[in-house]
């Protein structure tokens, strides 16, 4: 087989994967490692096609073998670390997402991946370190669709940051990025609607209350109160909520019940 019928073979299966034909996919892509047993890239394309026509056992084996012929394919890692999320091994997963990433720290995939299976997992300080990482290279940039997806992962990383602070107690730090977000999002220029901010609002005056700022609490009750019509009732609830340190509307209690928290 030579080069111009390894890409021909390759195109096919790939045009077969996307129509959800796997089985066709999969016939081609063993015929290529038959072929090239020692090709990393054919062993790789082989395990990410099972795992997405949802065969993790074959999966698996063939992302291992690929593994063992370089160990250091990073995508390899994310996959197994895909597979064993699905499979509900999260210490596996985190394992696998980590040398990933040990490979490359600007791999922004396997970066999102670990935010989300850290905050499942409560590792909170991983989150911060994560989202501090890819905040220091992702560009802030509004011109081009491209930048546009960046950007957008930019800011979630604020968003991610800010609730891993707040679970950390380090609420001075929290609100200083919870004000980052509104603040980043009036200077892309992106479009607001009423009640966008509700819940960062609520988190900064209940933030504000516990670190005793007499200042920031008054602004934020006269926010709450004006803009959204608070009682003074509601506005008390929240302050027995900062009490009780729920201080983000992810950590009340029925809300952890519905997102799977509790």
């Amino acid at each position: 087989m030579n080069e111009k019928e390894v890409k021909k073979h390759l195109s096919d299966a790939k045009k077969y994967r996307n129509n959800g034909e796997f089985a066709e996919s999969l016939a081609i892509l063993h015929q290529v490692n038959n072929e090239f047993p020692e090709n990393v890239t054919y062993r790789y394309l082989l395990a990410s096609t099972y795992y997405e026509s949802l065969s993790t056992d074959p999966a698996k084996r063939y992302v291992e073998e690929a593994i063992a012929l370089d160990a250091n394919f990073k995508e390899n890692y994310e996959l197994l670390g895909d597979i064993y999320q699905k499979e509900g091994d999260l210490e596996k997963a985190q394992i696998n997402y980590e040398k990933a990433y040990d490979l490359d720290s600007q791999y922004l995939t396997v970066g999102e991946k670990l935010i989300q299976l850290y905050l499942k997992i409560k590792n909170y300080e991983g989150v911060v370190k994560v989202c501090d990482n890819m905040m220091s290279y992702i560009p802030v940039d509004a011109s081009t669709a491209k930048s546009r997806a960046l950007t957008s992962i930019y800011l979630g990383c604020i968003l991610y940051k800010s609730w891993a602070l707040a679970y950390l107690k380090d609420y001075s730090n929290a609100a200083k990025e919870i004000e980052n977000i509104k603040a980043m999002d009036k200077q892309m220029g992106l479009p607001t609607y009423p009640d966008m901010y509700r819940n960062e609002d609520e988190a900064l005056f209940k933030i504000y209350y516990k670190l005793k700022n007499t200042e920031k609490t008054e602004e934020y009750r006269n926010l709450l109160s004006g803009a959204y019509k608070y009682s003074a009732e509601a506005i008390h609830k929240l302050e027995a909520e900062a009490d009780q340190d729920i201080i983000l509307f992810r950590q009340r209690p029925e809300v952890m019940v519905h997102l799977g928290l509790s």
